[in-house]
């Protein structure tokens, strides 16, 4: 069960001991104007998964056309899901204390927080792990999550469905730490220069210097 609050010193969390890697579908790009459809949430410890949650959620209101193209979702499909508050009461106590892992983390933690607090659910903040700002320091763009199972030889052909995409990720978050530690990026947002910090950041996150500066590299690699 989740008790609310980050680690105490979070320097000395491995994420690799205990964390839920988590992807969601969604009918829009921000938790305030969309809603979440699709849930798919791995649970890991080392490199075993051990515990899985997928999940089609009810939509309030009509599902777009546009969104039916990228993911294959109907609104046929979303009649036959779960309540959104189950989803998320049980996806909260599924999370529990472990550490968060997306790719794009502010993207999908945003609509994971913008619910809690439309459902009123428990106050909660997790520690999270964004595999997005490991592959801003360590790889060229395009850094998507396609693009970086390219890079890395995961095999991965069912985009933008939720469990997939969310078992992609946890590849990546393998490879990613067989390269380098990841532990140093818990809490953290490389920011791309581009598009700058997101309007809204998960809790206690820190923002890190654009990849192309040297203050970056040495930063994390002392942390």
């Amino acid at each position: 069960m989740s008790s609310g609050f980050l680690p105490l010193f979070p320097s000395l969390v491995q994420v690799l001991d205990n964390y839920t890697v988590l992807d969601f579908e969604t009918t829009g790009v921000s938790g305030s104007k969309g809603q979440v459809i699709e849930i798919g949430a791995l649970k890991g410890a080392g490199a075993k998964v051990t515990a899985r949650f997928h999940a089609l959620i009810k939509l309030q209101g009509e599902l777009p056309p546009k969104i039916t193209e990228i993911t294959g979702i109907t609104a046929t499909d979303l009649e036959n899901g779960i309540d959104e508050r189950s989803a998320f009461t049980i996806l909260q106590e599924f999370i529990g204390d472990s550490v968060v892992v997306a790719h794009n983390a502010p993207f999908d933690l945003g609509f994971l927080y913008n619910t809690y607090r439309r459902l009123k659910l428990k106050p909660t903040q997790h520690p999270f792990l964004d595999t997005l700002s490991v592959c801003r320091l360590r790889q060229p763009s395009p850094r998507s999550l396609q693009a970086m199972c390219q890079t890395y030889g995961i095999k991965h052909s069912h985009w933008h469905r939720a469990l997939p995409d969310a078992t992609a990720t946890l590849y990546l978050l393998h490879k990613l730490h067989e390269e380098a530690s990841i532990d140093p990026f818990l809490n953290k947002i490389v920011v791309n220069p581009k598009y700058g910090s997101p309007k809204l950041l998960p809790p206690f996150a820190e923002i890190i210097s654009p990849p192309d500066s040297p203050y970056t590299r040495s930063s994390l690699s002392s942390s």
